[in-house]
């Protein structure tokens, strides 16, 4: 009887096994895909560049380190592309940014991602912190350039945060606050 039992759980385990092995394939395509579309490799391979142009971006990093960024040095990373509403009450048809992810100045940066912290500042000293558990999920994007056309400081630039309107249909009272434009400075500390 024990011998029997034990066969007919093997048998079980075994088609449990087969339908997960079938299911495997079908599950990772159910995986959701990013947010953008990569327009081109790259990255800085070492500490950021010094700017040779105008300055604008600042990035601190939580040692107090700073580094000013100019266009060529945010180029040098992965550039991406993304569509998307970019802002939750705007009427206007999806618009298409370029620019970088914030989840590669992170990892340039060599930052450990447990208990960091985001600060945006803006050039009305508007600021915003958020854990990085927080953003990193939705694939912010540090945005230059905005339907062909380098974003300006009259056009929310020359920097903006990007986030994936369409895909994410936001809390406009949990996620509005993130539409960050016209940041200066990006500080990270624990």
């Amino acid at each position: 009887m024990k011998v029997r039992a034990s066969r007919k759980a093997l048998e079980c385990g075994g088609m449990l096994y087969l339908v997960l092995l079938l299911l495997l394939p079908w599950l990772a395509g159910c995986r959701e895909s990013p947010s953008y579309a990569v327009v081109r490799e790259g990255g800085w391979a070492g500490a950021p560049p010094a700017p040779t142009g105008e300055v604008l971006l600042t990035l601190i990093d939580p040692d107090g380190r700073g580094y000013d960024l100019d266009r060529a040095g945010l180029e040098r990373l992965t550039w991406v592309r993304r569509t998307t509403r970019h802002h939750p009450h705007e009427s206007e048809p999806p618009a298409t940014f370029e620019g970088v992810l914030l989840e590669q100045i992170v990892d340039e940066l060599d930052l450990a991602e447990e208990g960091l912290v985001v600060r945006f500042i803006a050039l009305d000293d508007y600021r915003l912190d958020r854990p990085w558990a927080d953003l990193k999920p939705l694939e912010p994007v540090l945005a230059l350039v905005q339907d062909g056309q380098p974003l300006t400081v009259e056009h929310y630039g020359p920097v903006r945060v990007i986030l994936p309107y369409d895909r994410l249909k936001p809390d406009p009272t949990r996620y509005n606050a993130l539409w960050v434009w016209q940041v200066r400075v990006i500080e990270f500390h624990y």
